[in-house]
């Protein structure tokens, strides 16, 4: 009986001497990373999830020791959140910024002495917003349209005259001298005809109108 009772009491010590504690958690935004201190050496594990964006890390066989359980910050890390998740795992959750894109290939999770891991430190390496949601959340980024306008000289060049081209020279208007009618000489096969017109011998004279009073009868012609 005190056999048993003893190998009792020493597996139930063994198991409460592989439970190790949290004692302590700090963050630096400036550096972009959680440190961890726990009371023994343990692995924790981390994953991704997206939506909301949050990085999640777990710490086996591990218990809340005397440490704040939530802090809020400004920038990619918006808040962290420190629970027991059950009775032997306790659960460090990294909030992220809306928008914030993670590589999970490239979140580092490494113990600051391998041989003695009770610190560890989890860099998530934040890249920063989506490409797309930058785009649709800053339109002002964005360049104006470019447009190719038609450039038109400043200059005209000069027109050359071409040899090929016929060239015409007119006279200025006050070299334009009067008709010349031609000058006929009169000759003996052609002589000159002047026309025979009859010439009035009297010149009637004219006559004195008559007056007639209304109602008088006309005078009659004289032939």
């Amino acid at each position: 009986m005190s056999v048993f009772v003893a190998i009792t009491l020493q597996t139930v010590s063994s198991i409460a001497a592989q439970v190790a504690k949290l004692n302590n958690w700090r963050f630096y935004p400036e550096g972009g990373k959680l440190e961890i201190n726990l009371s023994s050496g343990k692995t924790p594990s981390y994953f991704y999830l997206a939506q909301p964006p949050r990085i999640v890390l777990d710490i086996p066989d591990t218990t809340l020791g005397n440490i704040p359980t939530e802090q809020n910050y400004n920038g990619a890390v918006q808040r962290i959140r420190v629970a027991q998740l059950n009775a032997n795992v306790t659960r460090i959750v990294l909030d992220l910024a809306a928008g914030v894109f993670v590589d999970p290939s490239r979140v580092q999770l490494q113990p600051i002495s391998r041989q003695n891991p009770t610190r560890w430190v989890l860099r998530p390496f934040i890249t920063g917003s989506r490409q797309l949601g930058n785009n649709r959340n800053s339109p002002s980024n964005s360049a104006p349209p470019q447009y190719n306008y038609l450039q038109l000289p400043t200059s005209l060049p000069f027109a050359t005259t071409n040899p090929q081209q016929p060239f015409v020279t007119v006279p200025p208007l006050n070299s334009i001298t009067p008709t010349q009618i031609p000058n006929f000489p009169n000759q003996s096969n052609n002589p000159v005809v002047s026309p025979n017109f009859p010439t009035p011998t009297t010149q009637p004279n004219p006559t004195n109108p008559i007056v007639i009073e209304f109602g008088q009868p006309l005078p009659k012609m004289q032939n």
